[in-house]
Order: structure tokens, then C-alpha cells, then sequence
């Protein structure tokens, strides 16, 4: 019994022996797991910190290249707007100005442009209107063209431009100076007319020859085509010369003239460029614009500036126009005309003479044919031949009377 009892004590000791050595194993490999893990854990810990320091030192050089690149362009751009402010002080650009390519011929134009614009001036008409509630207004619109012929404020433009006898008129420069005008002189035949402003120093145009034209010449028309477009320039030729042209205004062209030896050309010429100068190549003034068709492009008129060339030395003399006359009505009759009808002459035909008139004086007839005026064939008008004397001179006539051919002298008279 008691060595049952020892035997069983015995073998309770080794499995206690065999737990205790058991649970010192698992200590064991308790602390190896533990003491390696921190081994790893402190491995992993100074890898990161490596990581973070490569990182943190990339950063810090991205940070540097960026601060420097932000530095360049920072005093690339200040050294540019230094150097901008310097040329606007200094007055002087670096940038190249741009080169504009002309031909000769317009090189030509150019220059007449730039000379002959600062005398071309806008004609515009000042008129009290009334206005809803405003009441009456002044208003003033441009309504033609003119030019400055003498520095002492003469401007010259068509009669129809100013044919408002009551109305008030304005010349303005092309500068924008604006000048009441104080005396007006109208040729209604001739359709021109000389303003008079107080100005002094005023830029002139030059006056050519218009009895020396060309078909073809190349020819600058300056206005203020529409009312709107002061300065506007057109260019073309002259595409006819000694027309006849048969002018129409007022309501619904109720009113008619016969204008005889203009200039036509193909410069456009609009509304508005009535009374502006038609100059050529040598920056002279050779015409009037003053008419355009209506059913037909790049057709318009212009008058002779000879015309104005004498009224012009009329009021520089006399202080108002004086229109020479030999007191006849007439019809030109063409060479072509002439052949047809077999039985006249080509000339002015005679169809009423003023009793108490130099012609009749000069016993001038109903019928008769005026063929020369001091010996020159009749290529322009009478009227215009006439209106190249002065009054009181005398000229010679020849005339065609039933198939004979005699000459007369005529005094020209003084038109009322």
C-alpha cells in the first residue's frame, strides 16, 4: 500500500517536473519571440526614419530649385519692365516698326493725300429744330464738302451745297476748329459757291489748269462722303471730258440744270463729297466734285476749276462775282447733229436773242449759228468760252446764217 502510494507520489513529481520544464520553454520562447520582434521593430523603425530623411532632404532641394527658378523669372521680369520704363522715359522702342511696301504711283497718292487734307474742310449747316421735349435745339450735320483756296479763310464749294439763303453754315477744319461763316457769293449757272470765314494762316490748295486734262490722268477725290467720314479718299481717272450733264434736286428732282463741260471720272464720289476738290498727281486742285448717277457705279462729275479760278479773282477785285454775258438763250449743236440735219452747222444755235443785249447790238439773229469765239472752234460750250472774259472786253464771233459765215464783235455785258 505504501509503495502505491510512493509510486503514485513518483510519478505526480515528473509531470510536475515535465509542466514546470514545459512552461520554461514557453518562457523561453516567449522571450526569443519577444526579444525578436524587437529586433524588427527596431529595424523597421530605422528604416522609416531613413525613408523619412531621404524624403524630408528631397523635399528641401525641391523647395531650393523651386525658390530659384521663382527667382529668375521673378528678376527676368522686373529687369524687362525696368528696361520698358527706361524706353518710355528715353523715348526709344527696341521693338522693330513694322515696313509698309508701296509702289511708286502710290507713294504718289500718299504724299498728295497728306499735303492737300488739312485744306479740305467740312461744310455743315446749323438749323434749329424742335424736339420732343427738349423743345427747340440747335443741330448741326455736315452736309458737303469745301477747300481752302486763300489763307484769309476763302473757302470754295458748290452752290447747291449752301443754297439755303436762310440758313446758317459752318466750316469745320480737319482739325476740328469750327467757323460761322460771315459772307456767302453764289453762282447758281455755275454751281459754286466762295464762303468767308475769320481765319488767318489757313493751309490753300494749289489750282491747276483744267482746260489741260487728259483722259486716263489719274485723279484724288477728298471729302466727307455721307456727312460722316471727313477725309475720305478715293482715287481713279478721268474717264471723259467737255460732258454735258443734266443735274436734278430738290423734291423729287422737281428742279433741273444743264451743266456743260465737266470732267468725268471714275473716282467714287457719294453724298456728302459735293464742293470737295478732284486733285491730281501734282497736288493740284483741276475740279469740283458735285455730281454721281444714280442708276450706274463709277460714273461722277466734277466742275472745271477754272471757273472757279475766275470768280475767284472777281471777288478778290470787286468783292462779289460779275458773270459776263451777250445776252442770247442757245442749244449746242454736235458735229454728229450737224450731219444729221444736213442743213446746219455744228455750234451754238441761236434760239432767243435779249433786245436790249450785246448780241443784238451786234445784230446777232434767231437762227443763227455761233460757230467761233475769237477764232477758236466752239469744243466746249458758248458759256463756258464766254465766261473765260472779262466784262467789258470785247471778243469776235463767227456765225453761220444760211449757209454764209461773217464775224461780229460783242462787248460783254454784266449779268444782272
Amino acid at each position: 500500500m505504501a509503495e502505491k502510494k510512493e509510486k503514485k507520489e513518483k510519478k505526480q513529481e515528473e509531470v510536475r517536473e515535465v509542466a514546470v520544464e514545459q512552461d520554461r520553454e514557453e518562457v523561453k520562447e516567449g522571450v526569443e519571440v519577444e526579444n525578436t520582434e524587437k529586433k524588427e521593430n527596431k529595424k523597421s523603425t530605422w528604416f522609416s526614419l531613413r525613408h523619412f530623411r531621404v524624403f524630408g532632404f528631397a523635399l528641401i532641394f525641391l523647395g531650393i530649385i523651386i525658390c530659384v527658378l521663382l527667382a529668375i523669372i521673378f528678376f527676368t521680369k522686373y529687369f524687362e519692365f525696368t528696361q520698358k520704363e527706361t524706353e518710355i522715359e528715353t523715348g526709344t522702342n527696341s521693338q522693330p516698326t513694322p515696313v509698309i511696301t508701296v509702289t511708286d504711283d502710290e507713294n504718289v497718292v500718299i504724299n498728295v493725300v497728306k499735303q492737300s487734307t488739312p485744306s479740305v474742310v467740312s461744310i455743315a449747316i446749323s438749323q434749329v429744330t424742335l424736339k420732343r421735349g427738349q423743345g427747340l435745339v440747335d443741330e448741326v450735320s455736315n452736309i458737303g464738302t469745301g477747300f481752302v483756296v486763300d489763307p484769309n479763310g476763302i473757302i470754295v464749294t458748290n452752290q447747291h451745297v449752301v443754297s439755303d439763303t436762310t440758313a446758317k453754315y459752318k466750316v469745320i477744319t480737319s482739325d476740328g476748329v469750327e467757323y460761322e461763316t460771315v459772307e456767302i457769293l453764289r453762282d447758281d449757272g455755275n454751281d459754286v459757291a466762295l464762303l468767308k470765314i475769320d481765319a488767318k494762316n489757313l493751309k490753300a490748295l494749289k489750282l491747276g489748269d483744267s482746260d489741260n486734262l487728259a483722259v486716263g490722268q489719274t485723279v484724288i477725290a477728298i471729302g466727307t462722303p455721307l456727312g460722316e467720314y471727313a477725309g475720305s479718299v478715293t482715287t481713279g481717272v478721268i474717264s471723259g471730258l467737255g460732258r454735258s450733264v443734266t443735274a436734278s434736286s430738290g423734291w423729287f428732282g422737281s428742279t433741273t440744270k444743264v451743266y456743260e463741260n465737266v470732267i468725268q471720272t471714275d473716282a467714287a464720289v457719294n453724298p456728302g463729297n459735293s464742293g470737295g476738290p478732284l486733285i491730281n498727281t501734282q497736288g493740284e486742285v483741276i475740279g469740283i466734285n458735285f455730281a454721281t448717277t444714280a442708276n450706274a457705279d463709277n460714273i461722277s462729275f466734277a466742275l472745271p476749276i477754272n471757273i472757279v479760278k475766275q470768280r475767284l479773282e472777281e471777288y478778290r477785285t470787286y468783292g462779289k462775282f460779275i458773270k459776263p454775258y451777250i445776252g442770247i438763250s442757245y442749244q449746242m449743236i454736235s458735229e454728229y447733229e450737224a450731219l444729221y440735219y444736213t442743213d446746219v452747222v455744228a455750234g451754238a444755235l441761236v434760239m432767243n436773242v435779249d433786245p436790249n443785249g450785246p448780241a443784238a447790238k451786234a445784230d446777232v439773229k434767231r437762227g443763227d449759228i455761233i460757230t467761233k469765239v475769237n477764232g477758236k472752234e466752239l469744243v466746249q460750250s458758248l458759256a463756258y468760252e464766254i465766261q473765260s472774259h472779262k466784262v467789258g472786253e470785247e471778243i469776235t464771233l463767227e456765225v453761220w446764217r444760211e449757209g454764209k459765215t461773217f464775224t461780229v464783235k460783242v462787248t460783254l455785258a454784266q449779268a444782272e
